[in-house]
């Protein structure tokens, strides 16, 4: 439930963005996450939906006291979604098997995303772009690469928790799904000015002037 929070604040944001161009919106509740994206225990009744890669940890007697998964035939209980692929083009890949061989590899190649060769902190002029005068440089030179220790640490417990759970993260879903959606129309104005005192604002009538 924590999780939602931050996406019902982002939603309410956006509904205030419509408001402000003159646009309808409602927030409302979705299809269960697990079902809208493919996960492997919902595809005979619901069918692939938008057809995520989903990983399936290997069922351990341990699961029974951690996860209450009685038997190995529910090991899909703990299907975790990992990533999507479209016509062949893989669009979402998380770090964490099978996409990568082993966490520490995927620890490795989010280090290198970002202090790498063409990483995010050897971005100079990007970071030149975004700061005034110097503060792009000083930023980078007070972000310096992680200590090969703290490298090692995150590796170790990354291993540690693909090893003993069979997913990875072991607790919440690698792809988080809120199950609430915004949806944002043009309103009917001759319904609003039929049976609605006030029922428009000035910029619901302004809007196809100012933004078509």
């Amino acid at each position: 439930m924590r999780t939602q929070i931050e996406a019902d604040l982002l939603l309410q944001n956006l509904m205030l963005v419509a408001e402000a161009m003159g646009l309808g919106a409602w927030i409302h509740a979705s299809v269960s996450p697990p079902v809208l994206l493919g996960d492997p225990k919902f595809k005979g009744q619901f069918g692939p939906m938008l057809g995520f890669d989903f990983v399936t940890p290997p069922f351990k007697p341990a699961d029974l006291l951690r996860w209450m998964v009685p038997l190995p035939k529910y090991a899909n209980l703990r299907a975790n979604p990992v990533g999507l692929k479209v016509n062949g083009e893989q669009l979402i890949k998380c770090k964490c098997p099978p996409y990568y061989g082993s966490m520490a590899e995927a620890v490795d190649e989010v280090v290198r995303l970002k202090f790498g060769s063409g990483g995010v902190y050897q971005d100079h002029a990007t970071f030149g772009r975004i700061y005034k005068d110097d503060y792009g440089e000083r930023y980078l030179k007070e972000a310096p690469g992680y200590r090969d220790e703290v490298i090692a640490c995150a590796r170790d417990i990354c291993t540690y928790i693909h090893e003993t759970h069979g997913r990875f993260p072991a607790h919440v879903d690698a792809i988080h799904v809120p199950g609430v959606w915004i949806q944002v129309h043009h309103p009917d104005q001759a319904y609003y000015d039929r049976f609605f005192r006030d029922g428009l604002t000035d910029a619901h009538r302004a809007h196809d002037a100012l933004w078509h």
